[in-house]
């Protein structure tokens, strides 16, 4: 008895192991892109149109930034990856750097603040400018989609 009990729960856990999980360089089902950092703690969802979206992650003293680049083809624009421009940045503070920084923040760049645990504070930045071939396809829907999939694990 205990031996099929075994082999039943050994079963299932394989079963559920195997179990599709979305892949974040693949379109999903519901025609989105999920992004898992486990290192990090956060989960974030892009809509379809960042097919062939990168990220690139750089640790300093004071935060990590997690930045999403996708494909532009507006050769004006100022890029800091050849052929991709920079929707979305994740900055992740200490969450006691993160407020000495609204206390001396005057003006300039601005983070929307996301969520806290574990003391880290969870930000996001879009971009403030938008590359010609991206003015149709990006919209307030979109940025809000990507701010409420925004998940602390």
């Amino acid at each position: 008895m205990k031996r099929k009990l075994f082999v039943l729960v050994f079963l299932l856990f394989i079963i559920s192991a195997c179990a599709k999980q979305p892949n974040m360089d693949e379109l999903s089902d519901d025609n989105k892109y999920y992004y898992r950092n486990n290192e990090l703690s956060f989960n974030i969802t892009f809509p379809e149109e960042f097919e062939y979206y990168q990220t690139q992650r750089q640790n300093y003293q004071e935060y990590v930034v997690m930045e999403y680049f996708v494909p532009t083809s507006d050769v004006d624009y100022p890029m800091d990856v050849p052929s991709y421009a920079k929707p979305v940045e994740v900055r992740i503070f200490l969450s006691e750097n993160w407020d000495e920084i609204l206390e001396s923040e005057t003006g300039g760049t601005k983070y929307f603040k996301l969520g806290e645990k574990d003391g880290q504070t969870y930000t996001i930045k879009f971009w403030e400018l938008i590359p010609k071939d991206w003015t149709q396809r990006w919209n307030n829907e979109l940025k809000q989609g990507i701010i409420d999939s925004f998940e602390i694990q």
